[in-house]
């Protein structure tokens, strides 16, 4: 058992051993990696440093998930996106992400609402749907439908590096949504009442096939969360208004 006592981050710490063991040819390409829990074991750390660490090294394209089979090392001759996402706190990795997915997010929209087909919008309009008709109080499940929305709309743009980007940082991403879904009595009512009525504008911006509303109808979906973390940090709010 190797328990992590060092100080600094530690899905940092988990990264870089992991790569190591990539880089030394213990885990060979294509090769099926321990599962979360060994991992877990292993370390000595909890189940969200691993979830961490794994996110960093599948965006920087170390490794790779297959739906229901479990993490594999990425053949040597795939190429790929190399950057990682690394937490420094939740707060801030939630802005950081949040900044970086309303970038990509703006232009998923535009070009779901230019190039959609009537297949790619009954998929949109189903996970619209889906949360309308939600009833539970499980924020997993509401953050989980909120961000099929989101996924439905990459899908639409047929470009598959939008639908492949969000599925890569789904981690990060999904500690965002549920932060956001964890509210309680009548402000949680009216704030569902809000998500509904954003995500019902992205869907008709992109059904009547205008990018600027799209777009728009985005930046007013994502945009105050983004300022609220901004607020929490002390940092100054932004606005990604077009003229």
């Amino acid at each position: 058992m190797s328990i992590i006592t060092q100080r600094g981050n530690l899905a940092e710490i988990v990264v870089a051993k992991l790569a190591e063991r990539i880089d030394s040819g213990l885990y060979a390409p294509g090769e099926k990696i321990p599962s979360s829990a060994q991992l877990c074991e292993e370390f000595g750390v909890s189940r969200t440093v691993i979830r961490e660490a794994l996110t960093s090294l599948k965006v920087a394209g170390r490794v790779i998930a297959r739906q229901g089979a479990g993490v594999y090392v990425t053949e040597k001759d795939v190429k790929t996106l190399n950057f990682e996402i690394s937490r420094i706190d939740d707060i801030r990795s939630a802005m950081q992400i949040l900044e970086l997915r309303l970038g990509v997010e703006i232009q998923s929209v535009a070009l779901a609402a230019q190039r959609r087909t009537p297949e790619a919008l009954a998929e949109i309009a189903r996970a619209f749907d889906y949360i309308e008709n939600l009833d539970t109080n499980d924020a997993e499940i509401e953050a989980r439908a909120d961000f099929e929305f989101h996924l439905a709309i990459a899908k639409a743009t047929r470009n598959p590096h939008f639908p492949s980007f969000l599925d890569a940082v789904m981690g990060e991403i999904n500690f965002d949504l549920v932060l956001k879904h964890r509210q309680s009595g009548r402000t949680y009512n009216a704030y569902l009442k809000k998500i509904n009525k954003e995500h019902a504008a992205i869907l008709a911006a992109i059904t009547q096939g205008d990018p600027k509303a799209a777009k728009q109808a985005l930046i007013a979906h994502l945009e105050e969360s983004l300022n609220r973390y901004r607020l929490m940090l002390d940092e100054p709010a932004g606005s990604q208004a077009e003229d």
